[in-house]
């Protein structure tokens, strides 16, 4: 994807405006002091780019700021994005100025929402909704869309990673970028394609719809000959009940026999003891219900007498009183009351002589009741039946409600039918898709065979600063994405010192990735990138920020290392424009004097602005 910064802009509070401009083909080299905010210039880029969160320090630069913008190529279009400054609790703005005519504004306005802009640049990165995170993480969903920010992650090597002896790629301490790292690189690369994932994704959905299918396909046919094995238990039980013929038919047959045993199962004839028996246990049970109901009378009858004696005794009193009448206090209320107490007390006495004890009968009934209740179990002890064959007739007409039961299953089983045509053809179609997958997916070991080699051609420009390293060979570490040396001969990379190393392996991978991504015509990854001080394990900083080392006092081997590395980055761009016919840009953050360059006569390097030193800076203090 051609991609160029052409324009850094930043628009001040104090109205004033500061521009920083770029080439095309070219490394834009940005040099001077410690503190001057060079290395802010990728965290500006990320931030105008829709970043959640930014490092951009409030000291100086965004104290100072109003927006941040950027007029950039993209492709065959040039646009510019304007994103406004952090406000006071460092929270990103949602305010976006966009001109699809790269005009630039004296003041930037909100003219559209992040939701409105992203999926503009998103059609220029080549990302729709095919693009998508092939497997889940922590952090990220399978299906859900790639981000445009995961393909900068190609883009960059900060202070912090350029010479890194373990990690190659800058945000990886950020989960979600690590996650996104590893599920990109094979698309960011040429080892996969948009048209691969989509028949990928439709092969991951044909093979969880035909297991689904072969789960069902199974649990069907367990279940059919489970039921079956229960069918001929059923037979079997059958015929050993004789209820149907002993003849062996096949499975159908005998349900068919059984069918028949339960429409006519009125006509099945049970023994003269059963019947003689059921005829009795009729009696028995008969008698047992009577003889409650006697007992249950008897007691509520006995309750009823005893309610009644109560009532008379608690009359007795009335005689005492009337026999002792003399020895009271006369009046004649008092002899009135009594009088009547004891008319009421000859009426109950009355009452209770004309009732005639019917208990009497009671009781002579339930004698004879339980008398013959006795005779009739002797009569049941009397059938000349054994224990086993008893139980065998009642559990014969269990059965038959059990045939009941699951003859009705069956013929409801028949229902449920397995559709195996539908899971031929979704096999079909998997092997079609896979047979597609086949022609055109490339093999991963042959992509990164590739990489090591364009690797290869940048560690042997850059041999003369390597030391023992020189005739070492590049191994990539496709698992942890980390860029390893090999002693040619060996079966194990080397762990290899000195932070100079490290420092050229960087630069070596990323150029060789670089070039990979332009040979596999890969669109998603933007033609450029940005340094931030390769030469840093020659100058060294203290925790203030300041140079440890003026130019002068660098050794003259680590000068010459300095060269080699610029001059590595010179001849990337030239034969990128001649080999591939191809644009590139880089943007590099430094130390060094000028004259690096032109004393090598590296024509492709070019000094943006003026040195960032005696008051210039990215916000110099002319515009404060």
């Amino acid at each position: 994807m051609r991609f160029v910064i052409n324009e850094i802009i930043l628009w001040l509070k104090n109205k004033k405006v500061r521009t920083i401009p770029f080439h095309e083909n070219k490394v834009n080299i940005i040099t001077g002091e410690s503190g001057t905010g060079k290395s802010v210039i990728i965290d500006i880029i990320d931030y105008c780019f829709f970043a959640s969160k930014s490092k951009i320090p409030d000291e100086k630069i965004n104290d100072n700021i109003n927006w941040y913008g950027l007029k950039f190529e993209i492709n065959d279009k040039q646009y510019v994005i304007a994103r406004g400054a952090l406000n006071q609790n460092r929270k990103v703005s949602s305010l976006y100025y966009f001109s699809p005519n790269a005009v630039v504004p004296e003041e930037p306005f909100q003219n559209i929402a992040e939701s409105e802009l992203k999926p503009v640049i998103e059609t220029e990165f080549s990302i729709d909704s095919n693009v998508i995170i092939p497997y889940s993480g922590k952090k990220l969903k399978a299906g859900s869309k790639i981000s445009l920010r995961y393909f900068f992650l190609f883009n960059t090597q900060s202070g912090d990673t350029i010479d890194h002896s373990e990690v190659f790629f800058d945000k990886l301490n950020d989960e979600k970028y690590y996650e996104a790292l590893h599920r990109i690189f094979d698309l960011a690369i040429g080892i996969d394609t948009v048209k691969n994932i989509i028949v990928k994704e439709k092969i991951d959905t044909l093979e969880k719809d035909i297991l689904r299918l072969e789960r069902q396909k199974n649990a069907i046919s367990n279940e059919r000959n489970a039921f079956d094995s229960e069918l001929r238990t059923i037979v079997r039980k059958a015929k050993e009940y004789d209820l149907i013929s002993l003849e062996h038919n096949n499975l159908n047959d005998d349900l068919a026999n059984l069918q028949n045993v339960l429409e006519n199962v009125h006509t099945i004839n049970t023994s003269d003891n059963m019947k003689e028996l059921e005829k009795l246990q009729k009696k028995k049970n008969e008698l047992k219900h009577k003889i409650r109901n006697y007992n249950k009378f008897k007691n509520e009858y006995n309750g009823f007498k005893k309610l009644e004696l109560d009532t008379y005794e608690s009359l007795k009193p009335i005689e005492h009183l009337k026999e002792h009448y003399g020895q009271l206090i006369e009046h004649p209320i008092l002899s009135e009351l009594l009088e009547i107490l004891e008319v009421e007390m000859n009426k109950i006495k009355k009452e209770l002589s004309n009732k005639k004890p019917f208990d009497i009968n009671l009781d002579d009934d339930l004698k004879k009741l339980q008398v013959e209740l006795e005779k009739v179990q002797r009569d049941i002890d009397k059938i000349p039946l054994n224990k086993s064959s008893f139980n065998t007739e009642i559990n014969k007409f269990i059965f038959i409600g059990e045939i009941k039961s699951k003859l009705n299953l069956y013929k409801h089983g028949d229902q449920e039918v397995f559709r195996e045509e539908e899971l031929e053809k979704k096999k079909e179609e998997l092997d079609q898709l896979k047979s597609e997958l086949e022609n055109e997916i490339v093999d991963r070991a042959l992509v990164i065979r590739l990489l090591e080699e364009l690797i290869q051609r940048y560690l042997d420009k850059s041999s003369d600063a390597l030391g023992i390293y020189q005739d070492y060979q590049p191994v990539f570490d496709y698992k942890n994405k980390v860029l390893q040396l090999k002693k040619p001969g060996a079966l194990v990379p080397s762990v290899v010192g000195s932070s100079s190393n490290h420092m050229f392996m960087h630069l070596c991978f990323m150029l060789g990735l670089h070039e990979l991504i332009i040979k596999q015509d890969v669109p998603y990854v933007p033609s450029f990138l940005v340094l931030d001080q390769p030469s840093r394990p020659y100058y060294g900083e203290d925790e203030k920020k300041k140079n440890t080392k003026k130019w002068s006092q660098i050794p003259q081997d680590d000068r010459t290392k300095i060269t080699i590395a610029f001059t590595v980055l010179n001849d990337f761009i030239t034969h990128v424009n001649e080999v591939y016919g191809r644009t590139f840009q880089m943007i590099v953050f430094e130390h060094i004097p000028e004259t690096i360059w032109k004393t090598a006569n590296l024509k492709n390097v070019v000094l943006v602005d003026e040195e960032f030193r005696d008051g210039n800076a990215l916000i110099p203090d002319e515009l404060l």
